[in-house]
């Protein structure tokens, strides 16, 4: 029987959640053609035109 603690627990879960949300997430976006991410890129901006500290710091996966 192998014991581990609720805070170690909740960590694996936590992480594992995660793993599915963003797999499920790309399943679920649109394919984007370079057209449209030009578009996307004049209407909007794109990442190097904001201050990297306007972004959240994620896992990079």
């Amino acid at each position: 029987m192998i014991q581990i603690s609720r805070d170690e627990l909740e960590k694996i879960i936590e992480e594992k959640l995660r793993e599915v949300l963003l797999k499920m997430f790309m399943e679920i976006m649109p394919y984007v053609t370079d057209e449209e991410q030009r578009e996307i890129d004049r209407m909007a901006g794109s990442p190097e035109n904001f201050d990297e500290k306007d972004f959240e710091p994620w896992n990079g996966e």
